[in-house]
């Protein structure tokens, strides 16, 4: 059934059915009917199923003749624990079967082979939420059961889990009825209400992270809101969703007519929002609840007959989830910061409040590391003596409702990890999985893994015990690699392998390489498999050791695993130092006891003689502090994060420094630091927000004490690039820029349509848009976008900036059409000034450079004679191509390791990479002197940035071509499926109807002599051979440009934009090359890839978007030919690629085919 509901959403949209109780609440219903065994049940609309047959049956067929492709049982609260309420819990398996026979019978009756009906399980939450206590996992569990199997046995096709409203209710569900029914697909839909979350506080990002793992098949919302309201979680739900999406909305928002709920949209208004969805990827199926009927549903029905979904595209990194938001497992810079703290072992304080039983006590220790700057909490609760089962229920449960992290059940007993995993609505990852008691042990815990949807920690221990070596620690997460991903279907990026390492203050010399042993083994494993992620409990190192020079060995060990590929660490956040507060001497000692240098003698023993004055030092620091002049005590105080320190100093200086002091110079100074500090690398994430929520509390206490224009908001400016437009460099330099010369900007990305814009702009009462994009088709957006500001009445100064944009078009078909203040903004620089003098309030003043370039008046020029396209008889065509055919006619794909990177890079244009893209120019320097700067700092840059693309496996290509047989006729040219394929001159005559063609390419001719078009380099009286291309520098490259973009490192942002479209470029040559020699056309050229020649070569490599070829349009055609979607590359709605470092083409091999314009 689930391949069946797949095939048929390639092609039409499905229709959910409409409300049930809206009907229900208009049907006769008979006193007598709500009688069951003499007692009156009005309310238990699930008893008409036993009861009132009929009136279910009429409605059912009203649905049906409505159009309905799914039509719902009427057992939205047939489950155990809501018939309890009246008594007759044990009914649900009987009204559950009798519900899906009523609708088994209308879908029998009304099927057509071309217009199946299936029956739909309604399966409701129920009236209590298990991440509350309202209820466990296991009643509910096995309630769903019992209801499920009444469904089935009923004849039910499909389970609609629907009014979701806490993932773990979700949870138990799944496991119900996949172990009831696995051969029966399920719909998952949850309720947003109008806070913009479910019930329990999950909103749409963070439901989709939870349920990526799970086999459904289709996610999305009901009831709560109408169509209006849950149009942007839909949107949000297309982003990052790999499933199929349904919406069945309310007839709007409900309204109180006499006591009575009423809901407000007839057929045609709610059709018209329905039909909106459509526009979303994803969106396959759409239908009606509260407050919609047999109308709404048959207007809907009609109105979107024919219409194909578009594809799910969405992409969501891995990621755990609380139940209120989510985390990537890989954070940008590294690494996932795992509190160590909530553990009965490890932490004294913890344990005391378990022994005590005192279980929300727990609870301030986990808030503790999240107030730290943790990301992730492990719990551990295993003590000798104590029901370790018995705690992590109550602890989990407490830590899953209270704590906004997502949890770590860390536990050697599988009993313990899966009563935390039953409480944990949210997307949890185990700690964790080894093979030290072989592999049935092993095998179970990564069922309970993939059975809750979570990640998993894997320890490199064996039936030997723990890896000690590199190379062993290698060999066995490997093995458990293989297992995991080949045995268990585990996604690779949901593993976090722990390396262990011993250590190493012991003075055991078996141990004295530990160290380094472990930080080795995290960067071979992570240059083999760069998907996976690597952890380690930091503690570990220097266990034995002074607790104060622990600290210290702790924070430097660290650094040197995340520079190796640390992705994680299990670590108590408090206690890591930042770099920037680590003297040149405490590190080297503790790099000597690291890498075990012996040149000073003992490395263990110098460590413990250094560190042994590290609390004398402590008091003198202490010391220095109270002689230091306040305005150091105040910036000392934020960089180091001490709130509880600097409150009072500030309440304190506040009577003898003026307020606005303390917080426009002092604060903002000390601000300025740390950022520096951040971007040099020498002050990690956690510190700088620490610093930050420092700054917030002390500006919040100021507040009251500042004069009131302090208080007003900055100027602000709301910028992206707009609908469609994949290109953000140009928009995040205008970022950097006007961000440093203390303007606010809300920079919200790439593909922003107006309703963002607008969104944000009223959010943060902004006092300008700001829209970018590189395309023609993107000056249109920005064109359109000024009309509907226009007609909603915005009149805020906007900056226009883009490639494409001209002073022509900003005047002419730009300023006409707005009430408010254009700036055309060539540059950042233009940024900067115009606002400037929106600040001052001189917005009106919007002549910038552009402005003041003069406009020739062409008027009395002799208009340019028109040239009349002759007919095709009439065009001369170039000569006959030479016969030639592929050697292979499948499509061939490669990525990754499995193409030659070193050669990619050879095929690099240095010139158009190093001035054009880097901008590095002569300009008026001397060519020798510029030559050799190129040679000593351009050339370097350049390498450096190769090794490190190449080393930690950011490059990662994908290369796709594939030949079709195709004929010209005209400007046409008709491609043909591969059952024409031919392989001699006289199969290549056997030309099929062009009707038969499964693809027209159309291209402009010239408007001059030759009028020429790409079409005329191909064939007309026989079957000609056609190549395609696409190249791409990868997935990882944009995020790893954003990674960079976010630390502020802007130079090498900019370069390594400039390099992966330089690296698309360069693959697509190569790939142009071999098809060259494929079709041994290469008569001036070496005979393989790493002849390098551009400028010789016969045929053409023509892109959409480019001279010959301007339509973009185009890249659609190419994309269904080659399929890239299958490797992550997408499409937007106005054909542009990404990831932006991508390029297709059709090569054209006609000796005489060269570039021209039309």
């Amino acid at each position: 059934m689930l391949e069946t509901i797949k095939n048929l959403i390639k092609n039409r949209v499905l229709v959910i059915d409409g409300a049930m109780g809206t009907q229900l609440q208009l049907a006769d219903i008979k006193a007598h009917e709500w009688i069951y065994e003499g007692v009156d049940l009005e309310g238990c609309n699930e008893l008409l199923n036993l009861t009132a047959p009929h009136i279910l049956e009429t409605i059912h067929d009203a649905y049906a003749i409505a159009g309905a492709d799914l039509i719902s049982t009427n057992t939205f609260g047939s489950m155990p624990w809501v018939l309890d309420e009246y008594d007759i819990g044990h009914t649900s398996y009987e009204l559950s079967r009798l519900g899906a026979a009523l609708v088994k019978k209308s879908c029998e009756k009304y099927s057509t082979p071309e217009k199946p009906r299936y029956v739909l399980g309604s399966i409701g939450p129920g009236t209590k939420l298990p991440s509350l206590g309202h209820i466990k996992y296991d009643e509910m569990y096995d309630g769903y059961k019992i209801m499920a199997q009444g469904l089935v046995d009923g004849g039910c096709d499909i389970f609609l889990l629907e009014t979701c409203q806490d993932p773990l209710q979700i949870k138990a569900a799944l496991h119900a009825l996949n172990d009831t029914a696995p051969q029966v697909p399920i719909m998952v839909s949850v309720t947003i209400e109008m806070s913009g979350t479910m019930l329990i506080g999950t909103d749409a990002l963070t439901i989709a992270a939870i349920m990526a793992p799970f086999n459904i098949l289709s996610l999305g919302f009901n009831c709560g809101t109408g169509p209006k309201q849950v149009h942007k979680h839909v949107k949000t739900l297309s982003e990052v969703c790999k499933f199929p999406i349904s919406v069945h909305a309310n007839a709007g928002l409900p309204q109180n007519r006499g006591g009575k709920t009423y809901y407000p949209m007839g057929p045609d208004e709610f059709v018209s929002l329905q039909k909106e969805f459509l526009n979303i990827n994803g969106v396959a199926f759409l239908g009606g609840c509260c407050g919609t009927t047999p109308e709404h549903i048959k207007a809907l029905a009609n109105a979107i007959e024919g219409v194909t979904p578009l594809k799910p595209c969405g992409f969501l990194k891995a990621s755990l989830a609380s139940l209120f938001g989510t985390v990537p497992l890989k954070q940008e810079p590294a690494p996932l910061l795992i509190g160590e703290r909530s553990n009965a072992t490890g932490s004294k304080a913890f344990r005391e409040l378990l022994k005590a039983n005192d279980y929300e006590g727990t609870l301030s220790v986990g808030q503790q590391q999240v107030r730290a700057g943790a990301h992730v909490i492990d719990v551990s609760v295993g003590f000798a003596g104590r029901d370790e089962r018995f705690d992590m229920d109550a602890v989990a449960a407490l830590y899953s409702q209270k704590v906004a992290l997502p949890l770590m059940p860390d536990s050697t007993q599988i009993y313990a990890l899966e009563a935390a995993l039953k409480q944990i609505g949210g997307r949890a990852i185990i700690n964790s999985v080894n093979l030290e008691d072989g592999e049935d042990k092993f095998d179970a815990v990564c069922k309970l893994a993939k059975k809750f949807g979570a990640a998993l920690v894997c320890l490199v221990i064996d039936e030997v015990g723990m890896a000690k070596t590199k190379e062993d620690k290698i060999r066995i997460a490997e093995r458990i690699f293989d297992l995991c991903v080949n045995r268990h279907g585990f996604d690779p990026h949901d593993l976090v392998f722990d390396m262990l390492t011993f250590t190493i203050g012991s003075g055991d010399d078996e141990y004295r390489t530990a160290g380094v042993e472990t930080m080795e083994a995290i960067r071979e494993f992570q240059i083999l498999h760069p998907e996976v992620g690597t952890t380690l409990g930091l503690s570990n190192i220097s266990f034995g050791l002074d607790q104060k020079a622990r600290i210290y060995l702790n924070s430097i060990y660290l650094d040197h695993c995340v520079r190796a590929g640390l992705t994680s660490a299990i670590v108590n956040v408090k206690h890591i130092i930042p770099l920037n507060k680590i003297s040149t001497e405490d590190r080297a000692a503790c790099d000597n006891l690291i890498f075990n240098n012996h040149e000073k003698g003992d490395p263990l023993f110098a460590f413990i003689e250094h560190f042994s004055t590290v609390e004398a030092q402590e008091e003198q620091t202490d010391e220095e502090y109270q002689n230091m002049p306040a305005l150091e005590k105040v910036q000392m105080l934020l960089m180091d994060g001490d709130k509880d320190r600097l409150l009072p100093l500030v309440e304190e200086l506040r009577h003898t420094v003026n307020p606005e002091i303390i917080v426009n110079e002092w604060l903002i100074d000390g601000m300025k630091i740390i950022g520096e500090l951040f971007g040099s690398g020498q002050m990690q994430l956690p510190f700088v927000l620490q610093s930050a929520e420092t700054m917030k509390a002390t500006v919040d206490a100021l507040n009251p004490y500042l004069p009131k224009e302090e208080k007003d908001s900055e100027t602000t400016l709301i910028i992206g690039t707009v609908k469609g437009d994949v290109h953000d460099v140009g928009k995040n330099l205008v970022d950097i820029i006007l961000s440093n010369n203390g303007f606010k900007v809300v920079n919200i990305g790439i593909k922003a349509s107006l309703d963002t814009f607008v969104e944000k702009l009223q959010e943060h009462k902004a006092h300008a848009i700001g829209m970018s994009g590189l395309l023609v088709k993107s000056t249109a957006v920005m064109k359109e976008n000024l009309e509907e500001l226009k007609r909603m009445g915005i009149k805020i100064p906007v900056l226009l900036g883009g490639a494409a944009l001209t002073k022509n078009f900003i005047d002419e078909y730009c300023r006409p059409f707005y009430d408010g203040p254009i700036f055309y903004c060539r540059d950042a620089f233009d940024g900067v000034v115009s606002m400037q003098r929106i600040e001052k309030g001189d917005a009106n003043n919007t002549a910038l450079a552009a402005d003041l370039i003069k406009i020739i008046d062409t008027s009395d020029r002799v208009e340019e004679e028109v040239v009349e396209i002759p007919p095709y008889e009439e065009i001369p065509l170039p000569t006959p191509n030479t016969f030639t055919f592929p050697p292979i006619w499948e499509r061939m794909a490669r990525t990754g390791e499995k193409l030659d990177k070193e050669l990619i890079f050879k095929w690099i244009n240095h010139r158009v990479l190093f001035r054009q893209r880097w901008g590095y120019k002569r300009g008026k320097q001397d060519s020798a002197k510029f030559l050799e700067y190129e040679k000593n700092v351009v050339e370097p840059t350049y390498q450096a940035l190769k090794a490190e693309l190449i080393d930690n496996d950011i490059f990662d290509p994908i290369a796709i071509y594939a030949y079709y047989p195709c004929i010209s006729h005209d400007n046409k040219l008709y491609i043909f499926d591969k059952k024409y394929l031919f392989n001699s001159l006289e199969e290549s005559k056997n030309v099929p109807a062009l009707s038969e063609a499964i693809k027209v390419l159309e291209f402009p001719r010239q408007k001059r002599k030759p009028f020429r078009c790409i079409a005329d380099f191909f064939a007309n009286d026989r079957l000609d051979v056609v190549a395609f291309t696409l190249a791409s520098a990868g997935l990882k490259i944009s995020d790893y440009e954003r990674s960079i973009y976010d630390k502020g490192e802007f130079s090498k942002y900019y370069q390594v934009h400039g390099l992966g479209v330089e690296l698309a470029e360069a693959l697509a040559e190569v790939l142009h090359k071999q098809v060259r020699l494929d079709l041994d056309i290469v008569p001036k050229e070496g005979h393989t890839l790493n002849d390098v020649q551009m400028k010789q070569y016969v045929g053409c490599r023509y892109s959409p978007g480019y001279a010959a070829c301007p339509d973009l349009a185009m890249n659609r055609d190419i994309f269904d030919l080659l399929n890239p979607e299958e490797f992550g590359i997408e499409l937007s709605e106005t054909f542009q690629m990404h990831p932006e470092q991508t390029t297709c083409a059709i090569v054209v091999t006609h000796k005489e085919a060269n570039y021209y314009n039309i």
